[in-house]
């Protein structure tokens, strides 16, 4: 596995600057000869889970983010940018759950970081150490996956592939190019069934927004994010795993985009990009 050590230490020392998710991106970016420092610092509300609330570890939407970057960057068919970066993100689940047990923050930390005590907690029993650890272990891994999944030529699908959350980003004025960074967040990231890939993708693309607004200004949680959290709770009961959303899983890509062109997830879609 090459650059394993600086992969490890880059990763651990990015992680205090641009957290978890904007760290991890930026290693498995750099493995593909890129760097975008916009986008590394835009992932802030994806960490803790999404906005703090212990959904998937912030490392897996960084991963994932990376992953599609380059899934655009190496097809110039969309259908198959698309499928490549679904099955490069379930990669990285499996690898990441080959590491930890589960993929959420909540169960890796113990901590509820939406609590004033829960943070407290987080800090003082040496969390962040914690975090600095699983990612220099998990930094070199990620770059490992997503070399051997982006190396692969998926299958040519009959029918057009596409993600929610890559429809999430075009409806809110994304370009190509950022609509299909986003593309393995389907389904929950890789199709794995946990928390709304369409609401990360749009968490995402607000605080972009705010930081090209806002230059110069350092946060991880941007006005209106928690905002849009709230809209999104009261629209599905309070539920954000993709599968209770859906009512089902999905085993492929094709599977996913049939259930998106027959309008499923129609309102919601509609609900975040109109945030």
């Amino acid at each position: 596995m090459k650059n394993t050590c600086s992969a490890r230490k880059e990763a651990r020392s990015l992680l205090f600057k641009v957290g978890c998710t904007g760290a991890i991106y930026a290693v498995v970016n750099k493995n593909f000869g890129q760097r975008d420092s916009e986008v590394e610092k835009a992932t802030g509300p994806l960490c803790g889970g999404i906005l703090q609330e212990g959904h998937q570890c912030g490392m897996l939407w960084g991963a994932a983010l990376a992953a599609g970057a380059e899934a655009n960057r190496r097809m110039k068919d969309p259908n198959t940018a698309t499928k490549l970066a679904i099955s490069a993100a379930r990669d990285l689940v499996d690898s990441f759950t080959q590491r930890k047990k589960s993929v959420n923050c909540r169960d890796i930390t113990n901590c509820n970081q939406k609590s004033t005590l829960g943070q407290i907690k987080f800090f003082i029993t040496g969390k962040p150490l914690n975090c600095a650890r699983l990612i220099g272990r998990w930094a070199p891994e990620a770059i490992a996956s997503a070399d051997k999944s982006l190396a692969l030529m998926p299958e040519t699908s009959a029918t057009p592939i596409v993600s929610c959350a890559s429809i999430v980003a075009e409806k809110m004025g994304a370009s190509k190019e950022k609509a299909m960074m986003l593309a393995g967040f389907a389904g929950g990231i890789g199709l794995s069934g946990n928390a709304c890939g369409a609401l990360g993708a749009a968490v995402y693309l607000g605080a972009e927004k705010w930081f090209r607004e806002n230059p110069g200004e350092v946060r991880f949680i941007v006005p209106g994010a928690e905002e849009m959290m709230r809209d999104f709770l009261i629209e599905n009961r309070g539920e954000v795993r993709c599968s209770k959303i859906c009512g089902q899983t999905f085993a492929t890509a094709e599977e996913h985009s049939e259930y998106i062109r027959n309008g499923g997830c129609e309102k919601l879609i509609d609900l975040l990009a109109s945030a």
